[in-house]
């Protein structure tokens, strides 16, 4: 039955994916879209499901259960993360980026500061969103190899091929196309997963599930709470937070989906629902996955694969055909937006330096390079990985920097080589307090990356950029801004009502 569910399964993606594809694919070669940013033609819908789903991977799912399983109940507050980073990014960050009509971070950055910064920061964008596909392709491997019982490298180079096609054929479009549907299955799945779920507990509640981990030495009343305790929520919750956050508000992945809104007014929309759509579905993680472990048939079974086998052994057969769906769909979308990303960051940012009067056929085909290319990179990473949260948190932590660059630059004074200095700074505090770690003190090593690097860049950043004589000032109060293209589109927007 189990591979009976597979093979639903995956015959639904590849029919689905084909179909869009396709028709997305048409859409392109009729100058209707383009591949990199759907013909900036998507509405408040598309949008919204497209950055929900994006951010709602494994991070959300095999990573949250890992994650639960690790640090407990504070896991959500990597879940909120997105929730904050999308809500405040659509009347932020997201808008003034579309604002300026830009493709790529490092277009931005080229235009607020120079091309130094704009390569480097590019380059961890490309860095993370292959990092991010890599514990994409592992989760859905996981979620294959669960099903079919096929060795687990296997079930990897399978969850491979399906996510190149994911995003491969019609690029942006073809990505938000196939969101819109797969947000639906996904909260039928997740939501009926719980319901379910509860009806084969005791008094239908979660109360038993407490009762075990507050009775267990090894895990303990705090394991199950909002904060996990004062010193847990310092040391670990809120820094699960803050790096997440900062990567997802200026990030490559949120920043292209940002760009292919049709107008200001519907990227704005989104603020009002993108963000509970994405925390419930985590929220409903954690509830599934320490029911898990709390119960003794499941005893033995690594953090990384219980849930999935008490889900298996508890939901009807022909429920799990649309469980499995979901959890698919939800490691594709992330797989897509991620993969995408990386590809538009390579072609823009770095092909573009040699070639730059590509036109928009050669543009699709090196974009397929780049995917192809990092589908295949990801696909080696993905066969062996740590905890993929914790691995989350680590890897954000490189783009906490970005955020000061695109506040300050926007709005107060941008001079390139203060930018620079505190790239380079949080580069080499995040290096030094990552790999030094077993050489320092204890002290030192409960400071999370994330607080060092967001204080040592923020410090640079205000001193240097208060102290500098050569500054230029905030983009959107300069002369560049009211000269260019872009503000023209833009008083358009404000014209019919859009902005």
């Amino acid at each position: 039955m189990q591979i009976g569910i597979i093979i639903v399964v995956i015959l639904y993606e590849v029919i689905s994916i084909a179909f869009s594809g396709w028709k997305t694919a048409k859409d392109n070669k009729s100058g209707k879209s383009d591949f990199a940013l759907g013909g900036r033609s998507l509405g408040t819908w598309a949008i919204g499901t497209t950055l929900c789903l994006t951010l709602l991977g494994s991070g959300h799912l095999t990573g949250t259960w890992e994650g639960a399983l690790t640090i407990g109940g504070a896991q959500i507050w990597h879940v909120m993360a997105n929730g904050f980073a999308m809500a405040l990014g659509a009347y932020t960050t997201y808008k003034w980026a579309r604002r300026m009509r830009v493709t790529t971070t490092g277009g931005l950055l080229k235009t607020l500061y120079g091309d130094k910064i704009a390569l480097m920061v590019a380059a961890v964008n490309i860095a993370v969103g292959w990092a991010v596909t890599s514990f994409e392709t592992q989760a859905l491997g996981i979620i294959i190899n669960s099903l079919t019982g096929i060795d687990l490298p296997i079930c990897v180079i399978i969850a491979t091929a399906l996510g190149f096609f994911y995003v491969a054929i019609g690029g942006t479009k073809q990505v938000a196309m196939l969101n819109q549907i797969n947000v639906i299955i996904l909260y039928v799945g997740m939501f009926g997963a719980l319901i379910i779920l509860l009806t084969q507990l005791p008094g239908m509640n979660f109360d038993t599930v407490r009762d075990y981990y507050v009775s267990n030495p090894s895990y303990g009343a705090d394991f199950v709470s909002f904060t996990g305790g004062t010193e847990h929520f310092i040391q670990v919750a809120i820094p699960v937070c803050v790096a997440p956050f900062f990567a997802h508000m200026t990030g490559q992945q949120t920043i292209q989906t940002a760009a292919s809104a049709k107008n200001e007014k519907s990227l704005k929309r989104i603020a009002w629902f993108v963000g509970p759509m994405n925390v419930i579905i985590g929220a409903i993680s954690i509830c599934l996955t320490l029911t898990a472990r709390s119960m003794p048939q499941f005893d033995g079974i690594s953090n990384k694969l219980v849930c999935t086998e008490m889900l298996l052994d508890m939901m009807p057969p022909w429920f799990m055909a649309i469980l499995i769906a979901a959890f698919i769909a939800a490691i594709l979308s992330s797989y897509g937006g991620f993969l995408m990303g990386a590809a538009t960051s390579i072609v823009y940012d770095f092909v573009k330096l040699y070639k730059p009067k590509m036109n928009a056929k050669q543009e699709t085909k090196w974009m397929r390079i780049a995917l192809l290319i990092g589908g295949i990179y990801c696909g080696i990473m993905a066969q062996t990985l740590p905890t993929i949260v914790l691995m989350f948190t680590w890897i954000y932590s490189f783009m906490i920097p970005v955020l000061w660059y695109y506040l300050f630059g926007f709005w107060w004074k941008r001079d390139e080589r203060v930018a620079l200095t505190a790239f380079i700074a949080s580069f080499a505090v995040a290096s030094f307090a990552s790999f030094a770690s077993p050489i320092l003190p204890a002290w030192y090593n409960n400071i999370h990356i994330s607080y060092q690097v967001m204080v040592v860049s923020l410090l640079i950043m205000i001193i240097g950029t208060a102290m500098s004589k050569n500054a230029k000032p905030g983009y959107f109060k300069s002369r560049e801004w009211f000269e260019s293209e872009a503000y023209r589109d833009y008083l358009e927007e404000v014209k019919s009502g859009n902005a």
